[in-house]
């Protein structure tokens, strides 16, 4: 059974972090309260996609990660290219610091360089994108419109740190599902996997570690691996919108289109909660793999718990 690679990706770059156990219905755990309260991030005002025409686009989301997409011709250093649709981009994915206008980038532990995003007047931006090692882009952009308002997109739009990933496989007419839960040790969750016929790809078999989760209400979001040990790791960037936002049910979208899997585009349920005085946000994926035993398609669950990053 192939287990295609973003689902991996997820799977196990979060085991180096070791596993800080989430609230679950189906095993103890601390006591739910019901409520949710999640902090303010402190740049929620200035959060969304500034876009300059044929040009790049800059997310910043409310808490502390920015995206830089650039399209290839015209150029940065030291950034990871994908194709986007029928364009390819340079895309710079980071933590940022905010001093007035100005957002210092940081990837893999190094200054990347800086953006510098000023007001120019009905509705427009100046956009100065500088790479420590590159010609800075000085550009005019508009603020796209957020995806959606309300508490479950001022929820969801921060940046999160995953504490548990868990897999949950069903086969072709069982109804009980196997995999109930990841273990902290990668070999042992890969020795369980292809003892139930999966393949594992040897892509992410190091252990890559998942650094940031981020959502912006302008419908970007993007999942960070940590750089500064694993330089090679590409993170993914993707769209996001409501399905339905009163029933937190999301759909997403990977920029470069030839991930050739089923994870590329899809839904997935949001589901908040605190426990034991910790706000969690609980992100649960539903797809299909194919065995290559019996070439019959499994259902498959992948859950995330994820909390805010401090």
């Amino acid at each position: 059974m192939k287990i295609q690679k973003i689902f991996w990706a997820l799977m196990v770059a979060v085991l180096p972090f070791g596993f800080t156990a989430c609230s679950s219905d189906d095993e103890e755990g601390g006591a739910d309260s019901g409520t949710v309260q999640l902090s303010t991030p402190v740049n929620k005002s200035v959060e969304g996609q500034y876009v300059v025409q044929n040009g790049p686009r800059v997310n910043v989301n409310a808490s502390n990660t920015i995206t830089l997409a650039i399209p290839k011709k015209q150029g940065l250093v030291k950034a990871f290219t994908r194709a986007d649709g029928d364009v390819e981009y340079e895309y710079v994915v980071g933590s940022y610091t905010k001093s007035g206008d100005t957002y210092t980038i940081t990837v893999g532990g190094s200054v990347w360089g800086s953006v510098t995003i000023t007001p120019a007047g009905e509705g427009k931006y100046q956009i100065e994108i500088a790479p420590k090692d590159a010609e800075p882009i000085v550009a005019e952009a508009t603020k796209t419109a957020p995806v959606a308002s309300g508490e479950t997109t001022d929820n969801l739009c921060r940046t999160w740190k995953a504490y548990e990933i868990r897999i949950e496989v069903l086969r072709p007419g069982a109804t009980s599902w196997i995999g109930k839960k990841a273990t902290p040790d990668f070999e042992d969750v890969k020795k369980k996997v292809e003892e139930e016929g999966c393949e594992v790809d040897d892509d992410f078999g190091n252990g890559y570690e998942l650094e940031r989760i981020s959502f912006d209400n302008a419908g970007g979001f993007t999942i960070g691996f940590n750089q500064a040990k694993n330089p090679d790791a590409k993170p993914y960037v993707g769209a996001w919108s409501w399905r339905d936002q009163a029933a937190g049910t999301l759909h997403y979208t990977w920029a470069d289109k030839d991930m050739g899997n089923s994870y590329e585009t899809g839904d997935a349920q949001v589901e908040f909660k605190t426990v034991d005085n910790t706000p969690e946000c609980w992100l649960n994926l539903n797809s299909t793999i194919k065995s290559t035993k019996d070439d019959k398609e499994y259902a498959v669950k992948l859950k995330i718990c994820m909390r805010e990053l401090k």
